[in-house]
């Protein structure tokens, strides 16, 4: 428990990278309610400028996602659509690999029920591909999971194909139609089959996403080629993954090469009573180590 900070200190906590993040996260899931009105307004924070840093510590954006996927909490999928709909060069500095590694099942596990979100970023063919690739995976995914009908995504789909992604094609296009004929087979829509076709013969499906048309139709049958049922489940063990609280990695300090055995031999992934993983303290601040004391009468003296 963090006693003694305010909770708008806890939430900046999220993107210092050290143990206070984590401890931060703790907290926040133990008292989500408190919490939700200011991680919302975190992103709230980002959407007015995304290249404003001083309103946090950095990326806390990033961690603030994260916690609210896991909480389920549908208020954030519209500001979360907001922070994706950025042409590649900010949609990469904003959110980095998380884009591609984890928005799907963000958007999935935040889902509000309005359907018409990402349909309107499809067509626009300025935003980042990526965003439009991860916000498919996610559409067909609140397709699975029930929350809208096949006939709806079915026929914006086909609108898509035959309305939006016509004329020239440019590669930010062919990564978009590729994840179309992939959320096509997950999906199982076979009525969308004679609209992916010419997607083949113009040869603008990546070849290693789908090698063929016939790949494409042989994998409506196979098993292995179906949406994965994944969610945001436990954002602290997604955040430590990435390494989130190890302060040395992210100063520039951290050995990439030793990453595997960083997550074997420490199932937390990081021991918090090494004290080069506390950070920065403030003296009056509780210390870190737990005894209660002001981190200027303990550690710190």
């Amino acid at each position: 428990m963090l006693t003694g900070f305010s909770d708008e200190k806890i939430v900046s906590l999220l993107g210092v990278h050290s143990i206070w993040a984590k401890r931060a996260c703790r907290e926040i899931l133990r008292r989500k309610r408190d919490f939700i009105p200011l991680l919302l307004d975190v992103l709230d924070k980002t959407i007015k400028d995304p290249s404003d840093e001083d309103f946090g510590a950095g990326d806390t954006h990033i961690a603030a996602t994260l916690l609210l996927a896991e909480m389920r909490e549908p208020a954030a999928y519209p500001k979360l659509i907001d922070l994706i709909a950025f042409e590649t060069d900010d949609v990469d500095a904003l959110w980095g690999d998380l884009l591609t590694d984890l928005f799907d099942k963000i958007l999935r596990d935040t889902f509000d029920g309005d359907s018409s979100r990402i349909p309107q970023l499809l067509e626009n063919r300025s935003i980042s591909p990526w965003s439009r690739m991860m916000a498919l995976k996610a559409w067909g995914m609140h397709y699975y999971d029930g929350r809208i009908s096949r006939e709806e995504i079915i026929g914006k789909i086909r609108h898509l194909i035959n309305n939006v992604y016509v004329g020239k094609f440019s590669k930010d296009d062919e990564v978009v139609l590729s994840s179309i004929a992939d959320v096509v087979c997950e999906q199982r829509f076979e009525e969308l089959i004679p609209d992916v076709k010419p997607l083949f013969d113009k040869e603008v499906i990546d070849p290693y996403l789908i090698a063929d048309y016939e790949s494409f139709t042989a994998s409506f049958s196979d098993s292995r080629y179906a949406a994965k049922d994944e969610h945001i489940d436990d954002a602290i063990k997604d955040l430590q993954g990435w390494r989130w609280f190890d302060e040395a990695h992210w100063t520039g300090g951290g050995d990439d090469e030793d990453f595997d055995d960083y997550e074997e031999n420490d199932s937390d992934g990081i021991d918090e009573s090494d004290r080069n993983l506390w950070g920065k303290i403030e003296r009056n601040a509780p210390c870190p180590c737990g005894s209660g004391k002001k981190y200027k009468k303990c550690c710190g003296a």
